[in-house]
């Protein structure tokens, strides 16, 4: 489960690469929890905290809404050096001197920026791992390897050695239990596709759209998704309610999985129309740091 730090440097990058248009409103915390994959009081937290720091403003009827001046000078560079400077104060007041400091930041700083750091995608299922890895690796330069996270969990070696480990916020939390001594945890914002959410928007207002989902979480991404994109009315039911999934079936005018989800044949032969969720890497997601005197494009990320 995120942290709500976590979830406020989440929403304070995107708001940085004007994923919310400023006057505009933040999804809702239900919204936000179930993308993210945490609870909505965490999220709310979140929220609570950026209104306090100048980057949103809370209204009674449109929820949250992006200030017009957002706070200045928030880049990735500044933020990296406020957390060096917040280090050094700390080492000097237990009585660390200059050069020990400046050794301890250039030995991590090797040990981070080693010549061929070893990167690794993690995913929950063969076909959105493969998609996710292939959108990946069109945005960094160093080779990003593909690994299941249930292979992950019942092989530990398999990361053993990685230094990197990408993987969507919906799974941060599984990635951090997993991951092995000084690897860096990098989440990824992936969003349904456009061809999901264009099925969506399309739909009238009279449908039922009923979700099938492995799990609670799933659930509630899914039909967060459907109230974000659609007028549709949605049901959700876990896949192992067999009585209530046959129930939703016949019930449904569509029924939207992930692609995670096995749906029993008996259950895809009576379904009016099925969708599957495809999910896509949001454009800026990796991040960038700005670098004086380069001229790359900003999506670009070099992770050596």
């Amino acid at each position: 489960m995120l942290s709500a730090r976590d979830v406020e440097e989440a929403l304070k990058e995107r708001l940085l690469r004007g994923a919310y248009p400023r006057g505009g409103a933040l999804p809702s915390v239900r919204a936000l929890a179930a993308e993210l994959g945490t609870s909505p009081s965490t999220v709310g937290r979140a929220v609570q905290e950026l209104a306090r720091q100048g980057w949103v403003t809370a209204t009674s009827r449109r929820g949250a809404v992006v200030r017009r001046d957002l706070p200045t000078g928030e880049t990735g560079v500044r933020d990296a050096e406020a957390a060096i400077r917040r280090l050094a104060v700390r080492w000097r007041l237990v009585g660390g001197d200059r050069l020990e400091f400046q050794e301890l930041v250039v030995r991590v700083a090797d040990e981070v920026f080693q010549p061929a750091p070893r990167t690794v995608f993690l995913e929950c299922n063969p076909v959105d791992l493969q998609r996710g890895l292939e959108q990946v690796q069109a945005e960094v330069r160093v080779p990003v390897e593909p690994l299941l996270l249930e292979v992950a969990a019942a092989v530990p070696d398999r990361l053993r050695d990685a230094s990197i480990l990408l993987t969507p916020y919906f799974h941060l939390a599984e990635a951090r239990q997993l991951a092995p001594d000084g690897a860096e945890v990098v989440p990824l914002t992936f969003i349904a596709s456009s061809e999901a959410m264009k099925v969506l928007i399309e739909l009238p207002v009279d449908t039922l759209v009923g979700v099938l989902a492995v799990d609670a979480r799933r659930r509630r991404l899914l039909e967060a998704i459907v109230q974000q994109y659609s007028v549709a009315a949605v049901r959700g039911v876990i896949l192992d309610d067999l009585d209530g999934a046959a129930g939703l079936v016949e019930a449904a005018d569509l029924v939207l999985v992930t692609n995670a989800a096995e749906v029993p044949e008996h259950l895809v032969a009576r379904v009016r129309r099925l969708l599957r969720v495809s999910w896509a890497l949001e454009p800026g997601s990796l991040g960038s740091w700005p670098v004086g005197g380069s001229d790359r494009p900003r999506h670009e990320v070099d992770l050596r």
